[in-house]
């Protein structure tokens, strides 16, 4: 979010007055500011571009802004509306104001650095003890080892930051000072919020401990994994589907060097020469409606899988996003040292 009043000016300035606050933007600041009236309500957009147009038909540098704006111009109400926010990116917008019902700026949505905007909160499961990475995890949690000289849990809360998700947990308790203090330095503008385990409570069984969470849906995921999945793509999968629980998977496919039969008792069926198979595994990322999160007990340990069963058996529906981009658990040496290699190379 981006909330620069640079971008706000008075209905009364001049056309000059615009021309020469554009002027003094920034390189690579959005050429655009949106006209404020006497309450503060924005009534509408002007770019060089307006006022270029206005000028070739006859206006003057010293009537006000109003002459020129863009009346018509694109607005959100709800950040819940990701619909019409992802049609202004394809649209090629820049920055587009988030507005009260009754027009008054709340922040500027800003459209380069987001990938998409999703209305999910989300939970980042940072507590497990990394036991199968040490000695890198003796003094070091697991999420704050480094790829490419960040933090894991650096690359994913900046993952989810540009999709415009910005009500992030961590889970935390092995070591969790270190996280807890690199978190408050590195991203003291966002709203990220802690959640201590006095005990450990499985994969998923600390998210109970947040009291409310803001939107309808909360995207959970582990620390330690590396990945540049597509969370829009996900979250539109999800959303169509009508999920109640959506699990990210990857692919696993095994290759067998010999000739199967397929047999009943001791008669051949068939014969497949050489098979390939492929099966689905549990990336570690969901996307869940809240209301299912009641079926986590509180205060025991509760798996991410033990949730699956819990929802299958109540009749919800459970499903599967494949993931097509890339994916590493992080969870040993051999792809610890893959993936400082692999960070090299990845498209974040």
């Amino acid at each position: 979010m981006y909330n620069n009043k640079e971008h706000i000016i008075n209905q009364n300035e001049t056309i000059k007055t615009a021309l020469e606050r554009i002027n003094s933007f920034r390189l690579q600041q959005p050429l655009v500011l949106f006209v404020a009236d006497s309450q503060d309500k924005i009534t509408g957009s002007l770019t060089d571009g307006d006022i270029r147009r206005g000028l070739v038909n006859g206006v003057t540098l010293d009537c006000p802004v109003t002459n020129v704006m863009h009346k018509d111009f694109k607005y959100v109400k709800d950040l819940s509306d990701y619909k019409k926010i992802n049609s202004y990116k394809v649209m090629d917008l820049k920055l587009v104001p988030l507005v009260t019902k009754d027009f008054k700026l709340v922040e500027f949505i800003d459209l380069r650095k987001l990938k998409a905007v999703i209305p999910v909160d989300a939970v980042i499961m940072a507590g497990g003890k990394g036991v199968r990475l040490k000695p890198y995890t003796n003094d070091t949690p697991k999420p704050m080892l480094e790829l490419n000289g960040k933090p894991i849990i650096a690359h994913n809360i900046d993952r989810l930051l540009s999709y415009g998700i910005t009500n992030i947990y961590i889970s935390v308790n092995h070591l969790k000072e270190k996280i807890i203090n690199y978190i408050q330095k590195n991203y003291s503008d966002y709203n990220i919020q802690f959640i201590e385990e006095n005990q450990p409570l499985g994969t998923i069984g600390s998210v109970k401990l947040v009291d409310e969470f803001k939107n309808n849906d909360v995207l959970v995921m582990n620390a330690d994994i590396l990945t540049n999945i597509d969370f829009y793509d996900f979250f539109i999968n999800y959303k169509n589907f009508r999920d109640n629980m959506s699990i990210a998977t990857f692919n696993i496919r095994i290759n067998i060097p010999y000739g199967i039969l397929d047999t009943t008792d001791k008669k051949i069926n068939s014969l497949i020469e050489k098979p390939s198979f492929t099966y689905y595994s549990n990336a570690g990322i969901y996307l869940i409606n809240k209301d299912m999160l009641k079926y986590i007990p509180s205060g025991e340990k509760f798996d991410s899988t033990d949730l699956m069963e819990k929802l299958i058996e109540k009749g919800k529906k459970v499903s599967h996003f494949p993931i097509r981009d890339y994916w590493l658990d992080i969870g040993n040496a051999q792809n610890y040292a893959k993936a400082q290699d692999d960070i090299r190379f990845i498209k974040f």
